[in-house]
């Protein structure tokens, strides 16, 4: 598994794994969740317990966007360590599963209230927050 960043040791140790989707549109544009800071991040969260990767992204679809998907193939897996500056006392470990997913209907109003939007990759690739996500397309795209 592709590792990004270093594990602070002298912090406490967070670690999650998450699944997150590629979901493309017609234009190829990807499908994004944009936080107040302007950072992008792939549709997707954190895998609870007692949950598969795959449940826990069909899940987080409906939550973030109030639309079903299709998981059509995995991409892969990599790690990112990191310190946050919300969380300067935490050593990050997120663990992220990337799936290529197909959008399907609207069946909810989302749960959460980040703006989503569709990017072209050039526009991803400056402002995609996790680097390990960013790897992983890349190489889905053969442009790593």
């Amino acid at each position: 598994m592709k590792s990004f960043g270093e594990r602070n040791y002298d912090l406490n140790y967070w670690k999650r794994t998450g699944a997150y989707a590629v979901i493309q549109n017609d234009h190829r544009q990807f499908l994004c969740v944009e936080d107040i800071d302007g950072n992008l991040f792939l549709v997707g969260g954190g895998v609870e317990e007692k949950e598969s990767p795959e449940l826990a992204l069909l899940r987080e679809s409906i939550e973030e966007t109030g639309h079903e998907i299709q998981i059509v193939e995995v991409i892969g897996k990599a790690e990112r360590h990191w310190v946050s500056e919300k969380y300067p006392k935490d050593s990050q470990h997120n663990i992220g599963i990337l799936y290529v997913c197909e959008l399907l209907e609207k069946v909810a109003e989302p749960i959460e209230k980040e703006t989503m939007r569709w990017v072209e990759f050039n526009y991803l690739e400056k402002h995609l927050f996790h680097e390990h996500h960013l790897y992983l397309i890349k190489q889905y795209l053969n442009i790593a």
